[in-house]
Protein backbone atom coordinates (compact mmCIF):
# COMPACT_ATOMS: atom_id res chain seq x y z
CA UNK A 1 0.00 0.00 0.00
CA UNK A 2 1.20 3.70 -0.97
CA UNK A 3 0.01 5.80 1.82
CA UNK A 4 -0.78 9.03 -0.67
CA UNK A 5 -3.65 10.85 1.24
CA UNK A 6 -3.05 14.39 2.02
CA UNK A 7 -3.12 18.00 1.19
CA UNK A 8 0.48 18.83 0.30
CA UNK A 9 0.68 22.43 1.92
CA UNK A 10 4.32 22.62 2.44
CA UNK A 11 4.47 22.21 -1.40
CA UNK A 12 2.39 24.95 -2.38
CA UNK A 13 2.12 26.34 -4.72
CA UNK A 14 3.18 22.87 -6.65
CA UNK A 15 0.34 21.27 -4.67
CA UNK A 16 -2.24 24.07 -5.68
CA UNK A 17 -2.36 22.25 -9.25
CA UNK A 18 -1.25 18.66 -8.31
CA UNK A 19 -1.32 16.05 -5.82
CA UNK A 20 1.69 15.69 -3.76
CA UNK A 21 2.45 12.44 -5.43
CA UNK A 22 2.51 13.83 -8.47
CA UNK A 23 5.14 16.51 -8.05
CA UNK A 24 7.94 15.63 -10.58
CA UNK A 25 11.33 14.24 -9.36
CA UNK A 26 13.67 14.61 -12.67
CA UNK A 27 10.57 14.83 -14.64
CA UNK A 28 9.25 11.48 -12.97
CA UNK A 29 6.17 11.71 -10.17
CA UNK A 30 6.99 10.47 -6.92
CA UNK A 31 4.68 7.45 -7.07
CA UNK A 32 5.44 6.10 -10.35
CA UNK A 33 9.08 6.13 -8.20
CA UNK A 34 7.06 3.82 -5.45
CA UNK A 35 5.16 2.07 -8.34
CA UNK A 36 8.97 1.10 -9.58
CA UNK A 37 10.39 0.21 -5.99
CA UNK A 38 6.98 -2.05 -5.22
CA UNK A 39 6.85 -3.43 -8.84
CA UNK A 40 10.30 -5.74 -8.09
CA UNK A 41 8.03 -7.54 -5.24
CA UNK A 42 5.30 -8.99 -7.89
CA UNK A 43 2.38 -8.05 -5.22
CA UNK A 44 -0.49 -9.69 -5.97
CA UNK A 45 -2.68 -6.23 -5.14
CA UNK A 46 -1.64 -2.94 -4.96
CA UNK A 47 -3.67 -0.37 -2.78
CA UNK A 48 -3.06 3.30 -2.74
CA UNK A 49 -4.99 5.81 -0.86
CA UNK A 50 -5.40 9.38 -1.77
CA UNK A 51 -7.83 12.95 -0.93
CA UNK A 52 -6.38 16.26 -2.19
CA UNK A 53 -6.91 16.20 -6.35
CA UNK A 54 -8.24 12.47 -5.91
CA UNK A 55 -9.28 12.95 -9.35
CA UNK A 56 -5.86 13.43 -11.05
CA UNK A 57 -4.58 10.91 -8.67
CA UNK A 58 -6.52 8.25 -9.60
CA UNK A 59 -6.50 8.81 -13.26
CA UNK A 60 -2.49 8.75 -13.09
CA UNK A 61 -2.71 5.06 -11.30
CA UNK A 62 -5.17 3.97 -13.96
CA UNK A 63 -2.88 4.83 -16.68
CA UNK A 64 0.71 3.79 -14.65
CA UNK A 65 -0.20 0.50 -12.91
CA UNK A 66 0.95 -1.95 -15.48
CA UNK A 67 2.72 -4.83 -13.90
CA UNK A 68 0.34 -5.29 -10.98
CA UNK A 69 -2.10 -7.89 -11.06
CA UNK A 70 -4.99 -6.15 -9.30
CA UNK A 71 -5.12 -2.18 -8.58
CA UNK A 72 -6.90 -0.60 -5.95
CA UNK A 73 -7.80 3.06 -5.17
CA UNK A 74 -9.46 4.41 -2.34
CA UNK A 75 -10.89 7.71 -2.19
CA UNK A 76 -10.62 9.79 1.35
CA UNK A 77 -13.44 12.12 1.06
CA UNK A 78 -11.98 13.11 4.89
CA UNK A 79 -8.55 12.50 5.29
CA UNK A 80 -8.19 8.72 7.93
CA UNK A 81 -4.34 9.39 8.79
CA UNK A 82 -2.15 6.74 8.71
CA UNK A 83 -3.86 4.47 10.98
CA UNK A 84 -7.18 4.60 9.73
CA UNK A 85 -6.09 4.29 6.07
CA UNK A 86 -4.21 1.10 6.75
CA UNK A 87 -6.94 -0.22 8.77
CA UNK A 88 -9.80 1.31 5.50
CA UNK A 89 -7.48 -0.27 2.92
CA UNK A 90 -7.72 -4.15 5.55
CA UNK A 91 -9.74 -6.34 2.79
CA UNK A 92 -6.98 -6.09 0.22
CA UNK A 93 -3.85 -6.24 2.43
CA UNK A 94 -4.72 -9.76 3.45
CA UNK A 95 -1.61 -12.63 2.77
CA UNK A 96 1.14 -13.66 4.93
CA UNK A 97 2.04 -10.08 4.87
CA UNK A 98 1.79 -6.85 3.62
CA UNK A 99 4.15 -4.03 3.14
CA UNK A 100 3.58 0.39 3.32
CA UNK A 101 5.34 3.28 2.04
CA UNK A 102 5.02 6.81 2.71
CA UNK A 103 4.51 8.22 -0.87
CA UNK A 104 6.97 11.09 -0.44
CA UNK A 105 9.75 9.03 0.36
CA UNK A 106 11.88 8.87 -2.22
CA UNK A 107 14.46 5.85 -1.61
CA UNK A 108 16.55 2.91 -3.41
CA UNK A 109 16.25 0.75 0.08
CA UNK A 110 16.00 -2.95 -1.29
CA UNK A 111 12.69 -4.68 0.32
CA UNK A 112 13.47 -8.10 -0.01
CA UNK A 113 15.46 -8.69 3.11
CA UNK A 114 13.72 -6.84 5.47
CA UNK A 115 10.62 -8.69 4.31
CA UNK A 116 12.83 -12.11 5.14
CA UNK A 117 13.10 -10.90 8.34
CA UNK A 118 9.75 -10.04 9.13
CA UNK A 119 8.80 -13.49 8.42
CA UNK A 120 11.46 -15.43 9.99
CA UNK A 121 10.94 -13.17 13.48
CA UNK A 122 6.98 -13.83 13.00
CA UNK A 123 6.94 -10.01 13.61
CA UNK A 124 3.50 -7.64 13.90
CA UNK A 125 5.29 -5.49 12.72
CA UNK A 126 9.05 -4.56 11.15
CA UNK A 127 9.77 -1.12 10.88
CA UNK A 128 12.39 -0.23 8.43
CA UNK A 129 14.89 2.46 10.89
CA UNK A 130 17.92 4.78 9.95
CA UNK A 131 20.10 7.18 11.38
CA UNK A 132 19.21 10.64 10.33
CA UNK A 133 19.53 13.12 13.15
CA UNK A 134 16.76 15.50 11.67
CA UNK A 135 13.98 12.58 12.33
CA UNK A 136 15.38 10.47 15.16
CA UNK A 137 12.89 9.78 17.57
CA UNK A 138 11.97 6.30 17.33
CA UNK A 139 13.82 4.18 20.65
CA UNK A 140 15.27 0.22 20.01
CA UNK A 141 16.50 -2.06 22.44
CA UNK A 142 19.62 -4.04 22.30
CA UNK A 143 17.63 -6.84 20.54
CA UNK A 144 15.86 -4.62 17.44
CA UNK A 145 12.40 -4.45 19.29
CA UNK A 146 11.06 -1.23 19.27
CA UNK A 147 10.49 0.35 22.80
CA UNK A 148 8.82 4.24 22.04
CA UNK A 149 8.38 6.73 20.25
CA UNK A 150 9.03 10.77 19.87
CA UNK A 151 12.02 9.89 22.20
CA UNK A 152 15.65 11.73 22.23
CA UNK A 153 17.23 10.38 25.21
CA UNK A 154 17.30 6.72 25.50
CA UNK A 155 17.74 3.88 28.45
CA UNK A 156 21.16 2.63 28.72
CA UNK A 157 21.89 0.50 25.49
CA UNK A 158 19.30 1.23 23.40
CA UNK A 159 19.62 3.33 20.45
CA UNK A 160 17.23 6.28 19.22
CA UNK A 161 16.64 6.13 15.23
CA UNK A 162 14.29 7.43 12.57
CA UNK A 163 11.29 5.67 10.85
CA UNK A 164 11.94 5.64 6.78
CA UNK A 165 8.30 5.62 6.38
CA UNK A 166 8.34 1.89 5.33
CA UNK A 167 6.93 -1.12 6.89
CA UNK A 168 6.29 -4.56 6.70
CA UNK A 169 3.41 -5.93 8.72
CA UNK A 170 1.51 -9.45 9.63
CA UNK A 171 -1.90 -9.45 8.73
CA UNK A 172 -2.75 -9.51 12.42
CA UNK A 173 -2.45 -5.94 12.83
CA UNK A 174 -5.84 -5.47 10.76
CA UNK A 175 -7.50 -7.04 13.34
CA UNK A 176 -5.92 -5.02 16.49
CA UNK A 177 -6.92 -2.25 14.20
CA UNK A 178 -10.37 -2.92 13.84
CA UNK A 179 -10.86 -2.68 17.38
CA UNK A 180 -10.43 0.93 17.41
CA UNK A 181 -13.25 3.27 18.31
CA UNK A 182 -12.03 5.76 17.05
CA UNK A 183 -10.85 7.22 13.38
CA UNK A 184 -8.68 8.78 11.56
CA UNK A 185 -5.82 7.66 14.27
CA UNK A 186 -2.12 8.06 13.66
CA UNK A 187 0.04 5.05 12.70
CA UNK A 188 2.84 6.10 15.17
CA UNK A 189 0.26 7.38 18.14
CA UNK A 190 -1.82 3.47 17.75
CA UNK A 191 1.61 1.56 17.58
CA UNK A 192 2.39 3.57 20.99
CA UNK A 193 -0.34 1.83 22.59
CA UNK A 194 0.36 -1.09 21.73
CA UNK A 195 3.79 -1.31 23.66
CA UNK A 196 2.04 0.48 26.23
CA UNK A 197 0.12 -2.27 26.16
CA UNK A 198 3.18 -5.04 26.65
CA UNK A 199 3.68 -5.74 22.64
CA UNK A 200 7.40 -7.01 22.18
CA UNK A 201 7.11 -8.02 18.10
CA UNK A 202 6.78 -4.44 16.33
CA UNK A 203 10.15 -4.60 15.97
CA UNK A 204 13.09 -2.98 13.52
CA UNK A 205 15.43 -3.72 10.64
CA UNK A 206 17.68 -0.62 10.59
CA UNK A 207 19.26 0.14 7.24
CA UNK A 208 22.49 2.46 6.39
CA UNK A 209 21.13 5.47 4.10
CA UNK A 210 24.34 7.24 4.78
CA UNK A 211 26.37 5.60 2.77
CA UNK A 212 25.23 2.20 1.11
CA UNK A 213 21.01 3.46 -0.20
CA UNK A 214 19.62 6.53 -0.48
CA UNK A 215 16.52 7.81 1.29
CA UNK A 216 14.88 11.71 1.18
CA UNK A 217 11.21 12.78 2.56
CA UNK A 218 10.29 15.14 -0.09
CA UNK A 219 7.74 17.74 2.40
CA UNK A 220 9.08 20.61 1.80
CA UNK A 221 10.31 22.85 -1.24
CA UNK A 222 14.09 22.68 0.07
CA UNK A 223 13.80 18.66 -0.62
CA UNK A 224 12.61 19.75 -3.84
CA UNK A 225 16.02 21.47 -4.69
CA UNK A 226 18.06 19.01 -2.32
CA UNK A 227 17.43 15.96 -4.55
CA UNK A 228 17.21 17.54 -7.59
CA UNK A 229 20.57 18.75 -6.60
CA UNK A 230 21.09 15.06 -5.37
CA UNK A 231 20.50 13.28 -8.96
CA UNK A 232 22.07 16.27 -10.89
CA UNK A 233 25.92 15.02 -9.16
CA UNK A 234 25.50 11.13 -9.20
CA UNK A 235 24.70 9.32 -12.48
CA UNK A 236 24.10 6.33 -10.52
CA UNK A 237 21.82 7.73 -8.19
CA UNK A 238 18.94 8.01 -11.22
CA UNK A 239 19.94 5.18 -12.61
CA UNK A 240 19.03 3.05 -9.14
CA UNK A 241 15.91 5.21 -8.11
CA UNK A 242 14.23 5.22 -11.97
CA UNK A 243 15.38 1.37 -12.50
CA UNK A 244 11.98 -0.55 -12.94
Amino acid sequence: MILAAGFGTRLKPLTDRLPKPLVPIAGIPMLELSLKRFRKLKPRILVVNGHHLSGRLEAFLRQSSHGFLRTEYLHEPLILDTGGAIRNASRYLRGPFFVTTNADVVSDIPLFKAVGQHLRRRSLVTMLLHDRDRYNQVEVDSAGRIIGFGCSLPASGNRILAYTGIQICSPLLLDLMARESACPFSLIAFYSRLLAAGRLDIVSHVVDTQDNYYWRDVGTPDDLVAIEHDLASDAGLAERLMAS
